[in-house]
């Protein structure tokens, strides 16, 4: 059988665009390996920010009461395998290994139309389906990769639930270049006579796009509750949703915005026939964990990795500092990708910075380290800025020069994340 780096090489080259935005390629592959999504039933996950969280939590709360749930959700932050789940537990790497090959030999008898192949996450995408069938998941929590129409999450049925998290401006090359025209693409999630459960504080004119394609396939549309929030620390997040108090482990006002989001989608489950219990629901949601989402590794001094890479992710991230670390102390180690709105992230982020570690992600489509110094030391001209070059290197400087009450943030993109949860694994520090 083919390795385990072998199996990730051949994932990775069938690259991340594959042809024209459709369906297609990915229905042909899954009829080949016998249809296996048509064993399962989902939570079917979009949005633009908390796509992952909403999908922890639900995932969390049906585990907790016995149910076998699949859980599938991108990227990864350290191994490739954190994206297919079953009750918690990754992939292994030799099923992993297993299941390519077999997908990888159907998909050598597709006759796909010239000019187009099987993509990446196309690929990947059989392989969840096909190991959530063999697992024989009661339930799979599905989150979706980029928009929702052509995604290949997308060649479901109707789910149990379809979840919008909130929509944000992001992939505009791809989605539209309006937050109206980016929550219509992802509204396709929504089937004829399904349910759709919507994040509790969209933009009006989001929330019109998601109801009229709720009336237009005859789907119930669920505004999720607005959450109270009783407190937000480094500890966690405490909030009240229906009348009933939760804590979070999650750190961020904005996730009591997402568990409010998960619990709606529940109760949609118990009113379907499933039996979520309240106890189920308030331990699933105290234990739910994501890596690189506001996720605290170490104190004295606080380490925070946060993959916010995005206006709406870094305004969440903005937030959380003021509402935290309001006496500033605060050192950022930062790179980010080319193809998203980085200056308007960058302007928010140094603003709360005494001293910044640029750093260029191990990506192609990573933003030089040396332009980003540039850009800052123009926002930001008393701002102490550092080009490091790679996250090692300024993390390790970050740590080092940081006092016991300062905190150094690790932020700007999901591959700055990965990276640096790289180089703690390694004993960088």
């Amino acid at each position: 059988m083919v390795g385990y780096e072998q199996t990730l090489e051949r994932i990775h080259a069938h690259g991340r665009f594959s042809g024209t935005p459709c369906l297609d390629r990915i229905r042909a592959l899954l009829a080949i390996l016998g249809n296996p999504q048509k064993k399962l039933k989902f939570i079917h996950v979009a949005g633009t920010n908390g796509k992952g969280s909403i999908a922890v939590l639900s995932a969390s709360a049906l585990q907790q009461d016995g149910y076998k749930t699949g859980l599938y959700t991108s990227p990864f932050i350290m191994d490739f395998c954190e994206r297919i789940r079953v009750n918690e537990q990754m992939i292994p790497r030799e099923d992993l290994c297993r299941i390519a090959a077999q997908v990888a030999e159907k998909e050598q008898q597709l006759i796909l139309p010239e000019g187009e192949h099987i993509g990446e996450f196309e690929f990947t995408t059989a392989c969840a389906m096909q190991y959530f069938a063999e697992q024989a998941c009661d339930i799979v929590v599905l989150e979706v990769g980029l928009g929702g129409r052509y995604d290949a999450t997308n060649i479901i049925d109707a789910p149990e639930v379809a979840v919008m998290a909130h929509v944000a401006l992001d992939h505009m090359a791809v989605l539209g270049n309006t937050v109206e025209e980016i929550a219509a693409d992802k509204s396709h999630i929504v089937k004829p006579d399904s349910v759709l459960v919507n994040y509790p504080e969209q933009k009006d004119s989001v929330d019109d796009v998601l109801a009229r394609r709720c009336y237009e396939v005859t789907a119930q549309y669920i505004k999720a509750p607005m959450p109270e929030i009783a407190s937000c620390t480094l500890e966690g997040t405490d909030c009240v949703i229906d009348g009933k108090p939760f804590h979070l482990r999650l750190i961020g006002r904005h996730q009591a915005y997402n568990a409010a989001t998960a619990y709606a989608v529940l109760q949609v489950l118990n009113k379907k026939g499933w039996h979520i219990s309240a106890q189920a629901i308030a331990d699933g949601f105290a234990r739910a964990g994501i890596a690189g989402r506001q996720e605290i590794v170490q104190t004295d001094p606080l380490l925070m990795i946060d993959g916010a890479h995005n206006v709406d992710g870094v305004t969440a991230l903005c937030a959380t500092l003021d509402d935290l670390l309001p006496a500033g102390g605060i050192s950022l180690v930062l790179g980010m990708v080319a193809d998203k709105q980085y200056e308007a992230c960058v302007r928010m982020l140094v603003r709360r910075a005494d001293s910044v570690y640029t750093v260029q992600p191990d990506n192609p489509r990573a933003l030089d380290s040396r332009t980003l110094t540039t850009m800052i030391r123009t926002f930001s001209p008393y701002c102490n800025v550092i080009d490091c070059g790679d996250v090692p290197s300024a993390l390790k400087r970050a740590v080092r020069y940081a006092d016991e009450s300062d905190a150094v943030i690790v932020c700007g993109s999901l591959y700055v994340a990965g990276e640096a949860k790289n180089a703690l694994a390694d004993g960088i520090i």
